[in-house]
């Protein structure tokens, strides 16, 4: 079942050339989806037509089986959480719990409901025994788990990631791609997320490549960086453990990790076996 539907769509920011154009793709329910592509390939246009921040010029887009327009705008935002580029930006509250908190208020939940999705939510990204430190006491990377907490609170079909690991150090980005990771074994969940880290695609189930606000590829990581060439002439680079795999398919040999020391594993077994 396709929980978010893309027909035909057009957007311009300056009513001269199109941004996005002509796009089209579907995303399943419970799917993990990377969109990559050059800065000004439409990839970060295209989540914000999605959530209703931007209004097409023309075309449509279905979420969890609603037509976005006027009717529905509402009803389709509930559904959708966003995690985005700056953490710094995101807290609303004075503590984490507060700012977990905050969404749940503005929506009416109960006390006690709310103080037990706080903790679900918190124990989830590994800060419930932080629930009460200040926001700048806090690094970049809890920060981005905070505020996917609080998406997670809301209980969303959807949680897009715009950019969510760019502004984060090596760690950081590790402890929220883990996250991401692990949210997609959660079926509650869709995972949108629009990223410049090639190796975030690894983790996916399928990535859209953009170009020049148009859908340039859109298939399995396995598949997309098959073309590598391709890829390369647009401006991406390929992860160095996708060039290693493809090296192995080409002698017959598939291997299913996507990390360096699952490969190493995989390698040895086989070595073993035979």
């Amino acid at each position: 079942m396709n929980i978010i539907s893309v027909k035909d769509a057009v957007f311009s920011y300056d009513g001269t050339r199109n941004h996005v154009d002509g796009v089209s793709f579907d995303i399943e329910a419970g799917s993990y989806t990377t969109i990559v592509g050059h800065n000004g390939s439409g990839k970060s246009t295209m989540a914000k037509l999605i959530d209703g921040l931007l209004e097409l010029k023309s075309g449509e887009i279905f979420v969890d089986g609603l037509k976005l327009d006027l009717e529905h705008l509402y009803e389709i935002r509930s559904r959708i959480g966003i995690v985005f580029q700056n953490p710094d930006n995101q807290f609303i509250g004075s503590t984490i719990r507060d700012d977990i908190a905050f969404g749940l208020e503005n929506h009416q939940v109960k006390s006690e409901e709310m103080d037990a999705l706080i903790e679900e939510y918190s124990r989830k990204v590994g800060l419930f025994d932080l629930l009460d430190k200040e926001p700048q006491n806090l690094s970049g990377g809890q920060k981005q788990r905070v505020a996917i907490a609080g998406a997670m609170a809301m209980r969303p079909k959807i949680i897009i990631f715009d950019e969510a690991t760019s502004m984060l150090d090596p760690k950081g980005k590790r402890d929220v791609k883990r996250l991401m990771a692990e949210l997609n074994d959660d079926n509650r969940f869709t995972i949108l997320s629009i990223t410049h880290d090639i190796e975030e695609v690894l983790q996916s189930d399928y990535c859209l490549v953009m170009n020049k606000g148009k859908v340039y590829m859109h298939d399995t990581p396995e598949e997309i960086f098959k073309h590598g060439a391709e890829l390369k002439k647009i401006g991406l680079d390929i992860p160095f453990i996708a060039q290693v795999k493809e090296e192995f398919r080409k002698q017959g040999i598939k291997l299913k990790k996507n990390d360096l020391e699952g490969v190493a594993e995989e390698l040895w077994q086989l070595n073993s076996n035979h």
